[in-house]
């Protein structure tokens, strides 16, 4: 049985509750598992084919790496105010950064805050390491959480089940650790104490008055083409999986083209040492009778090389890819090859930029829900009595060239049609009371004055 398959049982043995059986799809749970696997370059076509060897381009990674860039490279999320959250905004984006890829391979993460010793840490975990259970308006209202440790023979495990329920305004936790000899089962319930981090565990607690789950749901706001019925994101790569196999499956071509013509001796046998063949790279010289050499001591192996056109499919392999995943072209294929119009090419950003958008809006959605459970620990715990206040903004970049918007917006400023507050505010995403703090009182560098 499987990591979900465990958890499900374990889920149903323990909580007496059955619905996790059909939160995801069979379907869902073996196309997450394709992801991840891809991501990873394990993927099922790798390897040794037909006498080729297919070896990863690492496109998933390049895809991800390339949108958590987009995404995240002029992204500013901070509380309003310096104080108690501060520290704690820092520290999540810092490791949001890191972990951005990874969920944007899976399509998406969740957010769990808890309280340790007084103070509040912020768990993300990926897709897998969780189990939706209920959902409600698209929104997951119930999850169960699973953690493992290993202390001597026995394998403990954490289930740690959340429920917000809607009609009475409440979020319950239930915990229960399980213990096995076995790390391929869960086994029995157990004590808390048996494990030393989870001691201070309390089997069951409700919070009263509260409007939103305690855990947040970052999803990839690509629609679900997979299991219309859910909720749960996809990969952004979805949806060129069999575009990402016929690129690495062309470039294996492209290696063997190279390999198949590579420059040979075609010897006389009568030329060759009683030692055998010279001790150079194996393929460069291959021995014949001498009948077969046309009277000749040797031929030269040479044919020319068929690359360009193995490229140009690649490229249009990676072009198509390109497009599926809401990249610009030139993105992962050679921007030297995108012959398009200035229209054209403003709409492949715009596809870009629409798909980031979207990103960073979800993305952005998923903090503020966060903080709202941060700030329920907070006041809870004694804390704080504040509420968070995040601030999330993100840049345009994707769509505009910075350098060339701030000579645009300069030129309006020189031409006295756009106030110089306008255009301090803009440049140091500062309010414009602020901005008139970076303007001398007398310059002619506005052209005014």
């Amino acid at each position: 049985m499987n990591f979900s398959g465990l958890v499900r049982s374990a889920f149903n043995r323990f909580f007496q509750r059955n619905t996790a059986e059909n939160s995801v799809s069979a379907e869902m749970q073996t196309q997450t598992e394709l992801w991840h696997d891809i991501y990873i370059n394990n993927s099922f076509w790798l390897g040794k084919h037909d006498d080729k060897e297919i070896i990863s381009l690492n496109l998933p990674t390049a895809i991800c790496n390339e949108f958590s860039r987009l995404i995240m490279s002029e992204s500013v999320i901070k509380n309003a105010e310096k104080n108690f959250y501060t520290e704690i905004a820092d520290d999540f984006t810092e490791r949001l950064f890191a972990e951005i890829p990874t969920s944007l391979a899976l399509g998406g993460m969740i957010f769990k805050p808890f309280v340790s010793h007084g103070k509040i840490f912020i768990d993300l975990i990926r897709t897998g390491d969780f189990l939706p259970v209920d959902f409600s308006d698209g929104q997951i209202t119930s999850a169960i959480f699973v953690s493992r440790k290993t202390i001597g023979k026995f394998h403990y495990t954490l289930l740690e089940y959340h429920n917000f329920t809607i009609s009475e305004n409440s979020h319950t936790i239930i915990n229960k650790v399980c213990k096995s000899s076995n790390s391929e089962y869960i086994g029995y319930e157990c004590g808390f104490d048996e494990v030393p981090e989870w001691s201070g565990l309390v089997g069951n607690i409700t919070f009263k008055n509260v409007k939103k789950p305690l855990f947040s749901y970052f999803r990839v706001p690509t629609a679900n083409n997979i299991d219309l019925s859910s909720p749960l994101g996809i990969s952004v790569y979805a949806n060129a999986v069999d575009l990402i196999r016929q690129a690495d499956e062309q470039w294996a071509r492209i290696e063997w083209e190279y390999e198949s013509k590579e420059t040979a001796l075609d010897v006389s046998i009568d030329m060759v040492r009683e030692n055998g063949l010279p001790k150079r790279k194996k393929r460069i010289f291959r021995q014949y009778d001498t009948d077969s050499l046309d009277g000749n001591f040797y031929n030269i192996f040479s044919p020319e090389i068929r690359d360009s056109a193995e490229f140009n499919y690649l490229n249009r392999i990676l072009q198509r890819i390109e497009f599926n995943v809401g990249l610009a072209y030139g993105t992962l294929s050679d921007p030297q090859t995108v012959e398009k119009t200035a229209e054209e090419i403003k709409s492949s950003k715009q596809r870009s930029y629409s798909q980031i958008s979207a990103i960073q809006k979800s993305l952005g959605n998923a903090i503020n829900n966060l903080f709202y459970a941060v700030s329920v620990y907070a006041k809870i715990s004694g804390i704080s009595e504040k509420s968070a206040e995040i601030i999330c903004t993100w840049g345009d970049s994707v769509l505009e060239d910075s350098d060339k918007e701030f000579q645009r917006r300069l030129q309006m400023v020189s031409a006295g049609i756009l106030k110089k507050e306008k255009f301090i505010s803009w440049y140091f995403d500062c309010d414009e009371s602020q901005a008139n703090d970076y303007i001398p009182q007398e310059t002619g560098f506005f052209g005014g004055e």
